[in-house]
């Protein structure tokens, strides 16, 4: 019996255990595979290691360059695990470091001590030292790991480095000023993380002067604000409001996506805004009603009626027109690569257009740089599925070690359809006075019109 056939053989042993025992027995076993999860994280490092060492020098022994054999690698790596390329580029350096130059700590781990994570914090503070003196952090540090927190070991590792080199360290330091920035993530309950990587001295002045202002705010008896609340809103002011007068409007772009029930029905159907993820109706709704400033346009989406898919339209250039990259965005939502969950950075051709691939969007899919580079490498081969029909056709991936991964576009929000309209009520019973609708602004691209709606009205076809 393979190894493989062992592994699948253990993992069906383990989902036909039972709960049974005293609750000692259960904290044991608990403790048992927690050990077991570190010892099989082990051995993925040194098949991953085995795996990229061979695979990427038959790829450039046969004439590809080095960084497409790695990327290719990379990305059979993160296939395998279900993960996104960025983290199989991880996968698969945390594999060479623990196997050449962090033995005794893979050691550590294939004893079922410490934790993959722990690994790859050394690995991470380690990363630009010389082998030489990673060995010597990997004796000092390996005898003591098992009983040390994620925190404690990325401390240890951090002042292990600084020891051996002090000078590097410091040389770091000063260039990672040229990396500060501020990104955005989304966060859970329709909030965002806005995150600033700023130098030590200047991120700290910032949060002071915040929570200067959050504590000595001038508070009301109706202000029942927190701290954290009024340094937030603070930030804000400041941020949109740097002088006197009115808050400044950035000029941004939202791309909602939602039925015409959600959208004029108060049909619970959760919306979708790209970049993001699903958002509840009653606030995708508050996002085009909430002021009179911001100017709301809408794209009729057409779906099909039978499969719910987003359907298409012929594009006949070499390149996606604007309107096509949309939509793509839109039916694809994150990258079509599975697992990989990186936003759509480019509209690709499924099929490439240099294998006679047309410019449809069924022959359309949104891919992040890193995955479009990938899929046309040698050995990688892409071909559609279902494209009998005009939605979006699914995507089979094949990788060069012959391993199939297919993906479809995942279903927009659909809202059952409209009810039929119901009878006006005689004069002896009149129906209840029921709050005025919203009104609804559509803009096409010569002609603008409003209408009221109401359960009552038709939807825009």
């Amino acid at each position: 019996m393979s190894s493989t056939s062992d592994a699948v053989a253990f993992r069906t042993m383990l989902a036909a255990l039972h709960t049974t025992g005293t609750d000692a027995d259960l904290i044991d076993e608990i403790t048992a595979l927690e050990q077991l999860t570190t010892a099989i994280s082990a051995r993925q490092a040194r098949l991953t290691d085995a795996f990229a060492t061979r695979h990427r020098a038959r790829l450039i022994e046969n004439g590809m360059s080095t960084a497409d054999a790695r990327r290719s690698v990379c990305a059979q790596i993160a296939l395998a695990r279900r993960d996104s390329p960025h983290k199989g580029n991880r996968h698969v350096g945390l594999a060479h470091t623990l196997v050449h130059e962090l033995p005794q700590i893979l050691q550590v781990m294939e004893r079922g001590e410490g934790s993959e994570w722990r690994a790859t914090l050394i690995a991470r503070e380690t990363a630009h030292l010389s082998p030489d003196d990673r060995a010597q952090i990997d004796a000092a540090i390996a005898p003591h790991l098992p009983g040390w927190s994620d925190r404690h070991t990325a401390q240890q590792a951090r002042g292990w480095a600084h020891r051996l080199d002090p000078d590097g360290a410091a040389d770091r330091a000063r260039k990672a000023v040229t990396d500060r920035r501020v990104t955005i993530r989304p966060a859970p309950d329709c909030m965002t993380y806005l995150t600033a990587l700023l130098p030590l001295t200047e991120g700290v002045s910032v949060y002071g002067a915040l929570h200067r202002a959050a504590m000595t705010a001038n508070s009301t008896a109706d202000d029942h604000r927190s701290k954290d609340q009024v340094m937030a809103d603070e930030l804000i002011r400041r941020t949109l409001t740097p002088g006197d007068g009115d808050p400044e409007r950035p000029a941004i772009e939202l791309h909602l996506i939602m039925t015409d029930r959600a959208l004029a029905d108060d049909d619970p159907e959760p919306a979708h805004l790209l970049g993001y993820g699903p958002v509840p109706a009653p606030i995708a709704r508050d996002l085009i009603t909430t002021d009179q400033h911001t100017q709301i346009w809408i794209r009729r989406l057409f779906t099909d009626p039978n499969t719910g898919d987003l359907l298409t339209t012929d594009a006949r250039r070499r390149d996606f027109p604007p309107a096509a990259r949309i939509f793509l965005a839109a039916r694809d939502q994150i990258c079509r690569t599975p697992w990989c969950g990186a936003p759509i950075r480019q509209a690709d051709h499924a099929v490439a257009f240099s294998k006679g691939g047309p410019t449809t969007l069924p022959n359309g899919n949104g891919r992040c740089t890193a995955c479009n580079l990938v899929k046309d490498l040698e050995g990688w081969t892409t071909h559609l599925t279902d494209h009998t029909t005009d939605t979006g056709a699914g995507i089979t991936t094949t990788t060069p070690t012959g391993h199939t991964h297919h993906s479809r576009p995942p279903r927009p929000p659909t809202s059952p359809p409209w009810p039929p309209p119901r009878e006006q009520p005689g004069p002896r019973h009149r129906a209840p006075a029921r709050p005025p609708r919203p009104r609804i602004e559509i803009h096409w691209v010569d002609e603008t019109f409003s209408r009221p709606v109401s359960r009552s009205s038709p939807p825009d076809r």
